[in-house]
Order: structure tokens, then C-alpha cells, then sequence
């Protein structure tokens, strides 16, 4: 039983070690627009991994799923769910817990919002460019 718990431990670890690596979560949803499965995972690094340790007091990876929600009509625009969620938080009760944390995203290829719902004339004059 000893050995299979080992197996576990090691294959764990080795799946941590291939998993994608995020500097920059708009790669990643960028990734998950174009990705055949509409998601895509991997493990926080930098500045907003260092960021989340410093306010969870965890040093935990810090694990994203990247999830389409919704397509667009205009060509490359999804809805995404972003979730970050990180293991062993401290929590008030002295135990440990998984802390997570989920945000919705109207995204495109490109980078721009999709403009399907949006009064462009009014956001022109919000933006004061309207004629």
C-alpha cells in the first residue's frame, strides 16, 4: 500500500511539473478562446502568484482554469470564467483550506471586448469620439 501511495505522490508532482505555466492570465484565456475544449488549466507564476501568497499566507501553487461560458456571433469573442484557487490558506480556525477565487470576461482574439449587446453610439459618446 506504501508503494502506491509513493506512486500517487510522485505522479502528482510530475503532473505539476507539466502543467502550463502563467506569467499573464490574458495569454491564457486568449489560449482558451482558440483551445478545442474552450479551457484551459495550468499554475500561476509571478508578479500575481507572489501576490496571492503574500495575501493568503500560503505558499501553495496557485492553480487556473480558464472555462467558455458562452461564444459570441462575432468571430473569436467568448464569455470566459477565470478561476484561481490556491490549497493550504490559513484559515481563523487554525486549519487549512482551498481558497478560490472566480471572474467573468468578455474577451476576443484580439483583445477587445466583443461589441455584440453594446450601443456603440453611446459608448462613442461616452468616450467623447462621436460625431
Amino acid at each position: 500500500m506504501k508503494r502506491i501511495l509513493v506512486t500517487g505522490t510522485c505522479l502528482l508532482a510530475f503532473g505539476q511539473a507539466l502543467a502550463a505555466e502563467y506569467s499573464n492570465l490574458k495569454l491564457a484565456m486568449l489560449e482558451a478562446i482558440d483551445a478545442p475544449s474552450g479551457s484551459v488549466s495550468g499554475i500561476v507564476v509571478g508578479p500575481v502568484a507572489d501576490k496571492f501568497a503574500s495575501t493568503t499566507g500560503s505558499r501553495s501553487p496557485v492553480m487556473l482554469e480558464v472555462t467558455t461560458l458562452k461564444s459570441f456571433r462575432q468571430e473569436g469573442c467568448k464569455r470566459l470564467n477565470v478561476r484561481l484557487k490556491q490549497a493550504n490558506v490559513p484559515a481563523k480556525d487554525g486549519k487549512s483550506a482551498e481558497f478560490g477565487i472566480d471572474y467573468g470576461v468578455n474577451l476576443c482574439r484580439d483583445g477587445s471586448p466583443p461589441t455584440e449587446g453594446m450601443d456603440l453610439e453611446q459608448v462613442g459618446k461616452v468616450l467623447g469620439v462621436s460625431k
